[in-house]
């Protein structure tokens, strides 16, 4: 038997973490909308979270923590343009077409996060 190694272990961990973003429902019902809703929120609140505690640790952080918070962020970057994806697929199987949006920079970006 092969033995895992702390790569894989780590990817299984990560993949695991982000199937939570997966959204199950068909596109265009009220289920689909509902947990759309719920997950481009959490992308919201994740991304408040770090610009937030980047500021109130501003230059106080290690280099390997900020290498983490940056492949968080683009993690829920990537999360976010798969649930925009989503979005304009459901939007124009109603016959609605929609602009391009970024769920996540389209978020009050005045003070960019900086690391």
């Amino acid at each position: 038997m092969k033995k895992i190694n702390d790569f894989q272990m780590l990817l299984t961990q990560e993949i695991t973490n982000l199937d939570r973003f997966i959204i199950k429902a068909p596109l265009g019902t009220n289920e689909f909308w509902s947990q759309w809703q719920e997950k481009a929120g959490q992308i919201v609140i994740t991304k408040a979270a770090i610009k937030k505690a980047l500021k109130i640790y501003k230059g106080k952080l290690p280099e390997e923590e900020i290498a983490k918070l940056q492949a968080v962020l683009d993690s829920y970057r990537e999360i976010a343009s798969y649930l925009e994806l989503l979005r304009e697929t459901a939007l124009r199987l109603k016959g609605v077409s929609s602009d391009n949006w970024d769920i996540f920079d389209s978020i009050e970006d005045d003070d960019e996060i900086e690391f």
